[in-house]
């Protein structure tokens, strides 16, 4: 498993793999205004953001189980701290 945070011209991004639908995928996550765009090997897949009453929340894309946005949110967090 792998991290990394790439920071460019104000662009922030987290990459680590993630095992999703039996696969593994290369996830980045993308740093917006005021969410993450999220890829699985390089192809859009969800918008999130974290909200303080429910945690981490898609807010648009291919709807992704509770359990993987909250282990996209914790890799984030994980880069945060």
């Amino acid at each position: 498993m792998f991290k990394f945070v790439y920071m460019d011209n104000d662009q922030c991004s987290v990459a680590f793999e993630i095992k999703y639908s039996g696969s593994l995928f290369f996830c980045e996550a993308l740093l917006q205004a005021y969410s993450y765009r999220v890829y699985f090997n390089n192809r859009y897949m969800a918008d999130m953001e974290y909200d303080a009453g429910a945690g981490w929340i898609q807010t648009n894309g291919t709807l992704l189980p509770a359990a993987t946005i909250e282990e996209i949110g914790a890799h984030i967090d994980g880069q945060l701290d």
